[in-house]
Parts: structure tokens; C-alpha cells; sequence
């Protein structure tokens, strides 16, 4: 090898490096698995099991769900036949207890509560297993009071109110197989008006339906109702009876009562424990009827 600088020339020897050469091999591993095969020659009898496993399991899915809904008893709602119990700390409407929708009796026991309204209309009862298709009471020395009752297009065999205070009785336009009406004029009767509705149960309307009878009672303490609505109802065999109510004004108009005994019999009944502050009674025929 030779380098020229200046004009000059230098010659070196020539540097040989040699070659390296290098082989690496890794050892390969080699490992044999053994198999292992089985065999389970079930065949048709596999299908069977398997098939009537499936049908048990089925069997067992089904009959828990049937025995599950068969054994909850649901609650009636109200105005489905059943007793309804209310107290002064009763502010929604109950749930039924059930019992009474074995007779198909809606019985609602009101003590103590206050209740916005109380509305029957378009109604069929009546069984000849009991008596009184719809009574409406109090026991002991205490009071169903009401601001307004109203009795319109009734239906029944016999009616009769007794031993009430009445500020306003109005009876008017109905035909009986038979009146007695005797009511005493009574100073100091009251003009009972609810007027807040606040924290009052607020009662779903009792409509379209079939009852053997309806009861609405009182018991161990006086209740309140803002409107009590009867109309439209239909009664056979047995027949109407108020007792122990207060209200402030009570009409009773268009309507047929009657069991066909003739009209010296009274059918339509207001006795005279019934006291009154004033009265409007017109247009109230006696003509022969028979309710059925």
C-alpha cells in the first residue's frame, strides 16, 4: 500500500487480517406426548338418558312455577269483594283481608276514618243467605257522619232509616208498595259539612258490579264521609237499612220500592226516631210493587 503527500511517495506492507468463521448449533429438544383415547360406546342408551333427564329437569321447571303462583293469595283490591278495614291513621285505601269474598261481600269498617267520598253506582245485589242487600250503620253511641247522601234510582224490596239526625231530609218523586214516613222536627239538629279533604282517603267509585250485599259500619269510634252517592242500584230479597247517621243534607228520589205485600203493608220506612230540622216530601206515590 502506498500514500503520496507532497510530491513524496511512502510505501507500507500490506496487513492481512484473516477470516473467522463460527457455527453455533442449539441441541433440539425432542419430547414424545403419549395419547390417550377413550372410548364410551353408549350408543342408543346415551339419547335415552339424556332425553329423559331433560324431560325431569323440565318436569321439575314447570311444578315449582305452578306450586309458586298457587300458593300466593293475592290481597283483594279495592271495591273487590272483601272487608276493608279504616281507622283516623288510614289516609290511602286499604287492601282487602280476605274472608268475605267467599259470600261476596264488600264490607267496608270505617271507624274513626275520614273519607272524601263514598260513590255506588250501577250496582246488583241481593242473595236470599242473608239479610239486608246494603246496610249503612253505626254501633254503640257513635255516628256515621256525612255532608251529603244521596239516594237515587233505587231498586229494593224494602227501605228503611231510623234512628238518625237529618238536617235536611228530602224525599221526593219515588213510588213504594207502602210509605210510613214519621220523622220528628228536632231543634239543635246539625248541618255536618266536611270541608278540608285534606289527608282524607280518597276511595276508588264502586261501579259495574255484583255483590251479595255491601256494609258500611262504624265501630269504636265516629267517622266522617264527604259524599255518599247511592245510584242506580238494584236489590232483590233483602232490602236497605240505615241507622246511627248524622248527615246535612239526605236525598232519597226515583226510585221503586217494594215486596208486593200491598200498600198497607209499608215497604218505604222512615221511622220516627228519625230526627229532623227541616223536610221537602213531594210527589211520593203508593203503588203496588213487588221487587224480585
Amino acid at each position: 500500500m502506498k500514500i503520496t503527500f507532497k510530491s513524496r511517495t511512502f510505501r507500507f506492507p500490506k496487513i492481512y487480517i484473516p477470516k473467522i468463521r463460527a457455527k453455533l448449533s442449539l441441541p433440539v429438544l425432542q419430547m414424545a406426548v403419549p395419547r390417550i383415547s377413550t372410548k364410551l360406546g353408549l350408543g342408543d342408551n346415551f339419547r335415552k338418558i339424556m332425553g329423559i333427564s331433560l324431560s325431569l329437569a323440565g318436569l321439575i321447571i314447570v311444578g315449582s312455577i305452578y306450586f309458586a303462583i298457587a300458593g300466593v293469595n293475592q290481597a283483594p283490591v279495592f271495591p273487590q269483594s272483601a272487608t276493608y278495614d279504616m281507622n283516623e291513621n288510614t289516609t290511602n285505601v286499604p287492601v282487602g283481608n280476605e274472608g268475605s269474598e267467599l259470600t261476596q261481600t264488600l264490607a267496608l269498617n270505617i271507624g274513626g276514618a275520614r273519607i272524601e267520598s263514598i260513590i255506588i253506582d250501577d250496582i246488583n245485589v241481593g242473595s236470599t243467605t242473608i239479610t239486608d242487600s246494603l246496610k249503612i250503620f253505626a254501633t254503640g253511641a257513635h255516628w256515621i257522619e256525612v255532608d251529603e247522601l244521596l239516594i237515587d234510582n233505587l231498586t229494593a224490596p224494602d227501605f228503611v232509616l231510623g234512628s238518625s239526625e237529618i238536617y235536611e231530609l228530602v224525599v221526593k218523586d219515588n213510588k213504594a208498595d207502602g210509605n210510613s214516613f214519621s220523622p220528628t222536627l228536632t231543634n239543635g239538629i246539625a248541618d255536618i259539612t266536611l270541608a278540608s279533604t285534606r289527608g282524607a282517603i280518597d276511595l276508588p267509585a264502586i261501579t259495574g258490579s255484583d255483590y251479595d250485599r255491601i256494609i258500611i259500619e262504624t265501630a269504636g269510634a265516629n267517622a266522617q264521609i264527604g259524599k255518599l252517592h247511592i245510584k242506580n242500584l238494584k236489590a232483590y230479597d233483602e232490602g236497605i237499612v240505615l241507622n246511627n247517621l248524622k248527615v246535612g243534607k239526605l236525598t232519597i228520589q226515583n226510585s221503586s220500592i217494594g215486596d208486593g205485600d200491598g200498600i198497607d203493608s209499608a215497604d218505604f220506612i222512615i221511622q220516627s226516631d228519625t230526627k229532623i230540622a227541616q223536610s221537602t216530601l213531594t210527589n211520593n206515590a203508593e203503588v203496588p210493587i213487588s221487587v224480585k
